[in-house]
């Protein structure tokens, strides 16, 4: 005999109703508990014209806003991608631009956090003119956007700041094609003149000491806390009334050092995790139903050979070896899948991109074909790579495996990174001959204009280019070119000469070769949306949010 259960109507409503309400605490759970994110070390830095590393630069770009912002657009998974030269209003209202010279206007109701001083157009001047005055990777930027002196800045009145680009430090007033879209860039964060001013002194009277460690800001986010090597907390900036709004009070950011990340993400205890991983371990997130979000930014795999040594003095050599460079396994393996082999010395999105590298197809044949033409036999040298980077030892292995093919032998060199670093910079400066043979790293120029690129690697070595030429391969004719097109109006002359840049050097097979595009991969929580995408492969918190 079947026993029958009837639950009464008042007892089902009370049921259903105690449902709703736990549904609800749990909704409530989600909506109260911060975002969490996995960073790989401790801040050293975060003074807007003096970071010293990605997660330096990473927190700086949540802390403080600029006079422009980026222009997003929503892609179908929620993922938002950063225009890569337009930019929209923040703290300036509005501009106006008249050739060399641009005006902006400034909001006049931005007051910096927790002081209270009003945003004016002294701020402005101050965090402008100490950009260019220290000699910092900021400085560096500053000229990219065609700023060098003091008396390049001019208050009109309290919200109104006249700005005159040049193309040089004792140059002409230029109109300097990425004046603008560099302005979003962290380096140009607003400082609270005031309150940094309090903390000068006679022996620091840009107060550096002061600003490594503490923020005199307008950005969406303060430092409620920090445990040194362990978290930092950021909170929401209460009543903020411009530029993009904080989905969440509190963001996360927890050094997890060497940590199994993937098992961090799977358990809820991260909820954003963007280093840390390799191609494979992705891909188990993503086969596992967690959020991969993939952005093509410009994050290049490149190559050089050092040209003062052998057996790289030799050019037929060098175009010998990248035809032994297996592009599209280091994407399949290496990264998950997640990439597009590179033809371009620039920037993806430059207009000046003639993809002259395109004809380094993978090919042992004629790799070992080029080697015999060369006369060389039991070829062996060392690469070099910094094992920071997880799937570094795997593009290393692949790339061993596949001139062992033709007969070469690589001597993997794995480098811790501050190692690494020092030992380049040594090579770059004649202070050290340790470094020779091959040496790979990633990077990212964050603009779609050749100056960069071109300016820091490709030249030669002087007071004037060439600071990361670490190849040293030095072409007069390319830093003529360079020098005289790089500012100059002539679009049509511009592009022609850093399109024989491109092919001199795809020639030469020595300095920066591209590899790969890398972009950039991120895996989230599947509680959170609204991962953005930009030239620079930094993280926005304002823009992440709880998944609807």
């Amino acid at each position: 005999m079947k026993s029958i259960f009837r639950i009464k109507p008042a007892v089902l409503g009370a049921l259903s109703a105690a449902a709703v309400l736990l549904s609800l605490a749990s909704v409530q759970a989600q909506e109260d508990r911060p975002l969490v994110r996995a960073v790989a070390a401790d801040f050293n830095s975060i003074d807007p014209a003096d970071t010293r590393s990605s997660q330096d630069q990473d927190l700086v770009l949540n802390l403080y806003d600029k006079l422009v912002e980026v222009k997003f657009t929503e892609r179908e998974d929620g993922a938002m991608i950063g225009d890569p030269m337009e930019v929209i209003p923040n703290l300036a209202a509005s501009w106006e631009v008249d050739g060399p010279v641009v005006t902006f206007h400034l909001r006049d109701d931005v007051s910096f956090y927790p002081t209270g001083n009003p945003m004016t157009a002294d701020d402005v001047i101050y965090s402008f003119t100490r950009l260019v005055s220290l000699p910092t990777n900021g400085k560096n930027q500053a000229s990219v956007a065609g700023l060098y002196t003091a008396d390049q800045f001019e208050k009109l009145d309290d919200h109104t700041v006249r700005i005159t680009y040049m193309d040089g430090p004792e140059g002409n007033p230029a109109e300097v094609a990425v004046r603008l879209t560099s302005m979003k860039f962290l380096q140009f964060g607003i400082i609270d003149s005031v309150e940094a001013k309090s903390h000068a002194t006679e022996d620091d009277p840009w107060s550096r000491e002061w600003l490594q460690k503490n923020v005199a800001s307008t950005g969406p986010y303060y430092i409620s806390s920090r445990t040194p090597n362990q978290e930092i907390v950021l909170s929401a900036v209460p009543d903020r009334s411009w530029g993009p709004q904080s989905h969440f009070d509190k963001i996360i950011l927890r050094v997890t050092g060497d940590a199994d990340i993937v098992s961090l993400v799977r358990g809820g205890v991260v909820d954003y995790a963007g280093e840390g991983m390799t191609g494979r371990q992705y891909s188990a997130l993503e086969n596992a139903g967690f959020p991969v979000i993939y952005g093509d930014t410009p994050d290049l795999l490149r190559l050089s050979m050092a040209v003062d040594k052998e057996p790289f003095t030799n050019q037929t050599v060098r175009q010998a070896m990248l035809y032994a460079i297996p592009k599209q396994q280091i994407i399949d393996v290496a990264l998950g899948g997640r990439g597009t082999v590179a033809t371009c010395q620039y920037n993806p999105s430059d207009a000046t991109c003639n993809d002259s590298f395109a004809r380094y197809d993978y090919d042992l044949d004629k790799a070992a074909a080029l080697l015999k033409e060369a006369g060389v036999e039991d070829l062996q040298f060392d690469l070099w790579y910094s094992n920071a980077l997880p799937y570094n030892d795997d593009v290393a292995i692949l790339i061993k495996s596949a001139l062992a093919q033709i007969g070469v032998t690589a001597n993997l060199k794995s480098t811790p990174e501050v190692q690494i670093k020092s030992a380049v910079r040594d090579r770059i400066y004649r202070e050290n001959e340790t470094m020779s043979g091959m040496y790979f790293e990633d990077g990212v120029f964050w603009l779609p204009d050749p100056v960069t690129q071109t300016n820091c690697c490709l030249t030669s070595w002087s007071d004037r280019g060439g600071s990361w030429n670490w190849s040293r391969f030095d072409d007069a004719q390319i830093d003529d070119w360079h020098y005289t097109f790089r500012n100059s109006g002539d679009t049509e002359a511009r592009t022609e000469a850093y399109h024989k840049i491109q092919d001199r050097l795809a020639d030469a097979a020595a300095n920066q070769v591209p590899l790969v595009v890398m972009g950039r991969t991120i895996a989230t929580s599947k509680r959170v949306e609204g991962v953005t995408f930009t030239q620079e492969p930094y993280a926005r918190y304002t823009y992440m949010k709880l998944r609807e």
